[in-house]
Formats: structure tokens, sequence, C-alpha cells
């Protein structure tokens, strides 16, 4: 996938998914909550920027966000169409 940034000015990154998985890390430490009841569950997306730099970039998923991005996709079927041509491109 490409990433575009503003405060990249016309910088293209390059990058690619690493892994996604439900996780409790507090997303400031990258660490286990003191507390495990304190810290609410969250979708993690681990991006690996692979040009022109390395970076490693984490995104925490909060349920609502999650929400948001499956109702702005089926509310746009050419997306849904869009998408599912992709699986099947080479």
């Amino acid at each position: 996938m490409f990433i575009r940034s503003t405060g990249l000015g016309r910088t293209l990154l390059k990058a690619k998914v690493s892994k996604i998985e439900v996780t409790n890390l507090v997303p400031a430490t990258l660490e286990k909550p003191k507390d495990e009841g304190n810290e609410p569950r969250r979708l993690l997306m681990v991006l690996e920027i692979v040009e022109p730099v390395h970076w490693t970039v984490r995104a925490f998923v909060e349920p609502k966000d999650l929400k948001e991005m499956i109702l702005m996709i089926l509310k746009r079927p050419s997306v849904i169409l869009e998408g599912v041509k992709f699986l099947f491109k080479k």
C-alpha cells in the first residue's frame, strides 16, 4: 500500500500490513496495563513502512472507529464491488 502524509511533504511511503490482532496494550507505552481490567481491548494494526525509510507504525483502532469504517464501506456498494475485484486482481 502507499501512504501520503501532510507532515512529510510530497514523500510517498510504501507500506505493508505485518500484523492485525486484538490487544489490551496501552497505546502510549506499548506495554500491558498494570491493572488488567482498566484498559479496553482494541484492534492493533501494525504497518511496516518499507520505502523510503523503515518505520513501524501501530494503529490502535477503537471499537467506535471500526464501526465507522465498516459503515462507510457498507454505505457505498461501489467500494464493496471494487474491493471484491481487488481480491482477484494480480
